[in-house]
């Protein structure tokens, strides 16, 4: 046991040690560190006694919560923190320490508010997150980043459970969230430190992209192809296509008659975009703002609909997101 604990935290601290130096600048960055911080909390609180014991007890609750925020930076589109399901990562390590340290009651539904459900909110909160990746995963355009990203957090996704579950219920001993986290520290420190750095953190070229001072020759028929499908493409959105309702990367592989790879490389290589949804957004957008202009007396909502949103909200989203103003505040201008 011993062996396994002080294995996984040399990985650990080995990795974050250089995941800080190297990206300490970015917020992804820095929950991934703290949520490896709060991980060796856990392998080092049954060596530990009196309030050292407690407050690393106290720490190592918060890696569901962690875990959850991470899957938001790193994955979703929009990162959500400040929401109902952010309300219930806090609610996760909140609740039990607040009563571990401040409430004495034997009052059955007190205990259950302070310590069963914060329990099952945990296991919410890791699903949640494992939700993000996989709602997201088609969005992002850059394959190897897509497939990494997912194998990774789906890992230490199931590595989170692997500490929760034996933490909350001891069903099983210690070995198994301690085997689970050497291996997942270990797989993670080599994916990140070896062989596509900085891809968890988005920050280097995908690796699907050639260097220009390395790029492949393609033979006249590849680059006629290449340049076929971007016209079919262009083509394509020039007469609307984006503003199809509920629009995803396979119904345009459809409408291309392209597999999805090849569409989603056409996208990412051609046009530089890295998601999806921003590639259809920019054109919504576009469309929207010279018609705020163009058309002041349509409703915002009739442009709206017009462009492909199904709602008001999501497009005032993506409009303030792109133009840096509401549709209204843009009119006016």
């Amino acid at each position: 046991m011993l062996l396994l604990s002080g294995f996984a935290l040399g990985v650990m601290s080995v990795l974050a040690m250089v995941v800080y130096r190297d990206y300490g600048q970015l917020v992804v960055a820095k929950v991934f560190v703290a949520m490896l911080f709060a991980g060796a909390c856990f392998l080092l609180e049954p060596q530990l006694n009196g309030i050292w014991a407690q407050l690393a007890a106290d720490l190592y609750t918060m890696v569901p919560a962690l875990f959850w925020v991470l899957c938001q930076l790193a994955f979703s589109q929009r990162p959500r923190v400040l929401s109902p399901s952010g309300f219930i990562a806090l609610y996760t390590f909140m609740a039990p320490n607040i009563a571990r340290h401040f409430i004495d009651t034997q009052d059955p539904l007190f205990l259950s508010f302070l310590w069963a459900w914060p329990t099952y909110s945990e296991y919410l909160i890791v699903v949640l997150g494992l939700w993000t990746v996989v709602a997201s995963w088609s969005d992002d355009l850059v394959e190897s980043r897509r497939q990494l990203r997912g194998a990774v957090l789906i890992g230490v996704g199931i590595s989170v459970l692997l500490v929760v579950i034996p933490a909350n219920t001891h069903i099983v001993g210690r070995w198994l969230p301690y085997l689970s986290i050497s291996v997942v520290t270990l797989l993670c420190a080599y994916f990140l430190l070896h062989t596509h750095q900085g891809v968890l953190f988005g920050l280097v070229k995908p690796v699907d992209v050639p260097e220009p001072t390395q790029k492949p020759k393609q033979s006249s028929a590849q680059l006629a192809d290449l340049h076929h499908e971007a016209n079919k493409l262009n083509t394509l959105m020039s007469q609307g296509f984006y503003r199809t309702e509920h629009l995803t990367l396979k119904d345009l592989a459809s409408a291309l008659e392209l597999p999805e790879y090849k569409t989603r490389n056409l996208i990412n290589q051609t046009l530089g975009y890295r998601n999806f949804n921003d590639y259809i957004n920019q054109l919504r957008i576009h469309e929207a703002a010279e018609r705020l202009i163009k058309e002041p007396d349509s409703p915002v909502l009739n442009i709206s609909l017009d462009v492909g949103y199904r709602t008001l909200s999501s497009f005032n989203r993506a409009f303030k997101d792109i133009q840096g103003m509401s549709p209204s505040e843009y009119r006016a201008k």
